[in-house]
This record gives structure tokens, C-alpha cells and sequence, in this order.
């Protein structure tokens, strides 16, 4: 009886930490949409979302300490538990970069775009293709075709942030004045590209969570 208890806590902080992996996708949802439609006050809810996130965090953190120090858990239950606590701090580390992308939306929203933004918007939707997946792993506890499925989309968005960096730099070689503006872009294609890589590592840990196999995915 003891156990089912502590196996239903489990399973309470696995859909915690699903929940905030749908929080952390609107967050990237909303900060890529309110640059592109120059919205300033999407780009300023982006900070009430990031907010939660850091509460759900702490949440989570809170109850994965309790579970350890109350039923001192050990092999895949101790395994699961730890990992539950990186991969929220993962998807709370998403809410943080997506702030800044939230930071320069405000900045630019009284200004015309440098260029149309179609790359960007790309990557975010890759972007939240692989929480997605992260998100179903956790869900279903199925680790098959996660590396490949992952790797293959950031892989995209590795290339799309090299296109975008071209693009920019050329911008920025043609006309000067342009570099303030182009710079803004640059840092968020950065920071999505460095998203990307964290929803990557984070599929890592489910796998691992699972199978007990460390895997590396690029």
C-alpha cells in the first residue's frame, strides 16, 4: 500500500513536469509570435509564463526531494526522480531564454523588421516539435526512434541558425547601420538554436530515465 502510494506520487510529478513542457512551449510559441507580429504586449506575457515556470520548477524540485528523503528510493525509481528534477530544470532554463527573446520583441516593436522573419519562426515550430516528443516519451515511457526523431530536427534547426547568421552578417557588411538591428536577430536565432539543444539533451534523459543507457544526442 505503501509503495502504490509512493508510485502514484511519481506518476503526479511525471504530469508535473509534462505540464511545464507545455508551459515552456507557449512560452517559445508566444516570444517568436509577438517578434514577428511586433506585438509588445504578447512579448510582455511571455514574462508572466516564464514566472510560472519558475514556480512549477521549484514545485517539482520540492516533491522529488520529499519523495527521496521519505522512501529513499533506489535503482529506476531513483533514477526516474532525478531525472525528473534535470529535465524540469531544463525546460524551466527554455523559459528563461525565451524572456530574452521576449526582450528583444519589445525593443523591436515600434520599429520595422530588418527582414520578414521566416527562419526564425521555423526553428520555433521545430522547437516545440521536439518538446513535443520529449513531452510523449515521458507520457508513454517509450524511448524508441527518440534519438533519431530529435537529432534529425535539430540537426534543421543547426542549419537554419547558419543560414540566418549568413543572411545577418551580410546585412551587416552592406550597411552598418543595419548591425544593431541584425545583432537582435542573431541573438534570436541563438538563443533558439541553443534551445533546440537543450530540448535535444533533455530527450537524453528521458532515454536514459528508461533504459538506463547514458546516450549522447547532438
Amino acid at each position: 500500500m505503501v509503495r502504490d502510494k509512493f508510485h502514484e506520487q511519481m506518476d503526479d510529478i511525471k504530469y508535473e513536469v509534462i505540464t511545464l513542457g507545455e508551459l515552456t512551449k507557449k512560452c517559445v510559441k508566444l516570444s517568436v509570435d509577438s517578434l514577428k507580429n511586433q506585438d509588445e504586449a504578447m512579448a510582455r506575457s511571455v514574462e508572466k509564463f516564464e514566472e510560472e515556470s519558475d514556480q512549477r520548477n521549484l514545485k517539482i524540485d520540492d516533491r522529488c526531494i520529499k519523495l527521496i528523503a521519505l522512501q529513499q528510493p533506489v535503482a529506476r525509481d531513483l533514477r526516474f526522480i532525478s531525472s525528473m528534477i534535470k529535465i524540469s530544470d531544463n525546460y524551466e532554463r527554455i523559459c528563461d531564454l525565451t524572456l530574452s527573446i521576449a526582450v528583444i520583441a519589445i525593443k523591436s516593436a515600434k520599429k520595422p523588421l530588418l527582414k520578414p522573419l521566416v527562419d526564425i519562426p521555423q526553428m520555433a515550430d521545430l522547437i516545440c516539435e521536439m518538446i513535443n516528443i520529449d513531452n510523449a516519451a515521458i507520457g508513454d515511457w517509450k524511448h524508441e526512434g527518440l534519438k533519431k526523431e530529435l537529432e534529425g530536427k535539430d540537426d534543421i534547426i543547426d542549419s537554419l541558425y547558419d543560414q540566418i547568421y549568413r543572411e545577418l552578417l551580410i546585412f551587416m557588411i552592406k550597411d552598418p547601420k543595419t548591425i544593431d538591428d541584425a545583432t537582435d536577430l542573431l541573438f534570436t536565432a541563438r538563443y533558439l538554436e541553443r534551445i533546440g539543444d537543450i530540448a535535444a539533451k533533455t530527450g537524453a534523459l528521458v532515454h536514459f530515465t528508461i533504459t538506463g543507457e547514458r546516450i549522447w544526442i547532438k
